[in-house]
Parts: structure tokens; sequence; C-alpha cells
């Protein structure tokens, strides 16, 4: 039987803890104190690895993606776009898949909550790897022991999907703990996010179809002290950059738009009419967003 949610043993003995997240609840921080050199070029996977991640928005090809892309990246340490895929592979598994499985009934979504907080510690943990992939940042990490967000000045262009993903999957991860942690990670986020912005302005343009904007207008849209006008302002302009991103419409349906069926639907029906393939590279993300918005429209 394929495990997927917890660390092989040969990956847990790559890796040392470097820091504990204080207050609410704690994950440990785990940076490889290992100074491979990254590759420059992205991995070739084998093809039928790549025709499993290709077919992730099938549930049981990601979980057998996931066992492989793990025992690639433990054999082929130097490629930080593996360790990436194995972030976002472990999000959208939690994300998606097992947010599907959801039914609202408290006993019986508890194991789904149990399972997608594994995940997603998962995913902010091969982020983390890919980030430490930085040689400047591992560092300061480990040699200097400082906090993940007292040593992000060092990353670039390079780095940003590791570092946004990390951001995305502790947020959803610190949700899923409670209401303490999530509070406590605030800052967190928010030093993720703004070295994300100084990185887009050296790269000269946005990163992953606005992902920054979706930040500030879900911050807002979920926090209860956030600007709601602001918030729903945000995710139109964010919806006007990138028409066919299913999920930021599915988001912005979900957080903000439940008292308002008219403007609830239009944007959910939008993704279910819309194709998936208008965005190739993230084909098999938007057919999972689309199964999110059906949920949601069946659920009203």
């Amino acid at each position: 039987m394929y495990q997927t949610k917890h660390w092989s043993k040969i990956a847990m003995a790559a890796l040392v803890l470097v820091s504990v997240v204080a207050c609410g609840k704690s994950r440990q921080v785990k940076i490889s104190a290992s100074d491979v050199e990254r590759a420059t070029t992205p991995a070739k996977l084998p093809a039928d690895l790549e025709k499993l991640w290709k077919n992730r928005q099938n549930e049981q090809d990601l979980r057998l993606a996931l066992v492989g892309l793990e025992k690639f990246a433990i054999e082929n340490p130097q490629y930080a776009d593996v360790k990436v895929l194995l972030c976002r592979g472990n999000y959208l598994l939690s994300d998606g898949h097992l947010w599907l499985k959801l039914t609202g009934d408290a006993d019986a979504d508890e194991k789904v909550k149990e399972e997608s907080i594994q995940f997603y510690d998962a995913a902010v943990t091969w982020c983390e790897a890919a980030l430490a992939m930085n040689s400047k940042f591992r560092d300061k990490v480990v040699k200097d022991k400082l906090e993940i967000e007292k040593a992000l000045d060092v990353l670039g262009p390079q780095d940003i999907d590791a570092l946004y993903w990390r951001y995305a999957s502790l947020a959803k991860w610190s949700r899923l703990v409670g209401f303490t942690t999530l509070l406590s990670n605030r800052s967190k986020f928010s030093a993720m996010i703004n070295r994300a912005k100084e990185i887009e302005k050296t790269m000269g343009k946005e990163y992953f179809y606005s992902a920054t904007l979706r930040y500030d207008a879900a911050s807002n849209a979920l926090s209860p002290t956030g600007d709601k006008k602001l918030a729903d302002k945000l995710f139109e302009e964010a919806i006007a950059k990138h028409p066919n991103y299913f999920a930021v419409r599915v988001l912005y349906a979900e957080s903000r738009l439940k008292g308002n069926e008219d403007k609830f639907k239009k944007q959910l029906e939008f993704v279910l009419k819309g194709k998936p393939a208008s965005l190739p590279e993230i084909e098999a993300d938007q057919i999972v967003e689309q199964r999110k918005a059906k949920k949601l429209l069946d659920e009203l």
C-alpha cells in the first residue's frame, strides 16, 4: 500500500530540525544541512512519472505521483523543481481532493481534516527543502539559526515557486490547525508575500496568475478585521487579469459571495462552463477547481 502522508525514513534521515514555530500548534521546520548544488536545468522525469503528474486531477494518480516524485527527489537531490512539484502536489491533494470529501458532518470530516493537515505539512516541508537549495538562505537558517522569515532577503526569482507555495501551504495548514495558530503565523505570511512582491519587481512581471494580488484579496476577505470592499475590488481585478484561472473565482465565491446568490452562481457557473485546457500548464488543477465549483453549487 502506498503511503504519501508521511516522509520516508530515508527522507527523514536527510534532514535536520533547525527551528520550531512558536505559539499555537507548532510544526518543525526541516532544512537540510547538505550543500548539494542546485541543478541549473529542470529535471527530466521518467515518462510514467510524468504521466501520473499530468493526470493529478485523479486522486490515485496524484498519490502515486507523490510516491514516485519523493523517490526521485531523494535519489536526485539537486533538482529544486521536483521539490516544488512535491510541495504543489501535497497541497493539491489537501486543497482539492480531500476538500471535496468534506461533508459538513463534524465527525466524518475530522479524519479528512487530520489527513489534510498532514499533507499540508508535507507540502511546507518540501518547499523548505527547495528553498534550502539556495546556499545563502541555507547558511542563514542552518548555520546562523535564523528563522526562515528572517532569511528571505537572499531569495531571488529562482526561489519564488518554493517561497509562494510554502506560504500557501503554511496558511492552509494553520487555518485547519486552529485560529490561535493562524493568528500566530500571520506575520510569517506577510513576510513571505512581501518578499514575493519584491521578487516580482525584480523579475518585472507578476507571479502565477496574480498570486500576490490574490493574497491581498483573500487576506482581507478572510480576516475578521479585513477590508471587505477592498477584498471584492482585488478579487475582481485578479479575475479581470486572468479570467480563465478558475481558482480565483472559486475562492471569491466561497469567501465573499455566499450571501449574494446571483454573483455566487455567476462565478461558479463560469468555472463549470470554462475550458480547463485554456491554461494547459495547469489543466489538471483547473479540472479539480471545476469539481470544487460544482460542490459549492450543489451545497447552495
